[in-house]
């Protein structure tokens, strides 16, 4: 064993860490990265996505793969889609990919506003999903980390979904109400610590864990 490795095993030991632990974790290429399936729930529909290119930039082809398979489907006779927001698709896969999940199962994306506005999937940057095998509350716990997000989690056994959407200044907030229904709506606060998260936001971080955005992308 190296003198070099010998001082990190020692190092890692003295902290309690595993030499594995004690590493920097490698980057991981986009290239690399695993496929997401999407589907969608109402229609039984699904697509395999690679939302990124190779160099990491978002691909405007995989992307409106997804414009048009999370439309609006309740009048069957003419289904309603809208460019969705990229960030809220970019949130979406960097969950998946965190839980080592390869299916988003999408419970409701755009909702084309009528008698109802429909609040943020009114306009396309809000998703309701599902991760299998992870529970609405880890699924919610995670992406409430994130800056600038609202994120609710539906917890009534007929619905149990996360709703995630993309926003200026977070909210969070549990529903147990019956699907259809929001009067058992409870904020979850956060005060002073959701106004840092959010002044800290930096639109590097909404690509994977352990990937570097192309340059281009500001910080």
């Amino acid at each position: 064993m190296r003198a070099a490795a010998v001082v990190s095993f020692v190092l890692a030991s003295a902290l309690g860490l595993t030499l594995a632990s004690a590493q920097p974790k490698l980057e991981t290429s986009f290239a690399a990265l695993p496929t997401i399936v999407f589907s969608n729930q109402s229609t039984r529909e699904s697509a395999s996505i690679r939302l990124y290119d190779d160099a990491g930039h978002v691909d405007e082809g995989e992307a409106s793969r997804l414009d048009a398979l999370l439309a609006d489907t309740r009048d069957p006779k003419s289904y309603a889609t809208i460019k969705l927001d990229r960030r809220t698709l970019q949130l979406a896969v960097r969950a998946a990919l965190h839980f080592h999940v390869p299916e988003v199962q999408v419970v409701s994306a755009y909702r084309k506003p009528g008698r109802r506005r429909e609040g943020p999937h009114g306009s396309g940057r809000a998703i309701d999903f599902k991760l299998r095998g992870v529970p609405a509350r880890t699924l919610a716990s995670y992406l409430r980390t994130l800056p600038r997000v609202g994120v609710g989690v539906y917890t009534h056994p007929r619905t149990s979904f996360v709703h995630l959407d993309d926003r200026e200044r977070s909210f969070h907030w549990l529903d147990a109400s019956p699907p259809g229904r929001t009067w058992r709506e409870l904020s979850l606060g956060g005060g002073v610590a959701l106004i840092k998260r959010d002044a800290g936001y930096a639109r590097c971080d909404d690509w994977p864990e352990n990937t570097r955005p192309p340059p281009d992308i500001a910080p």
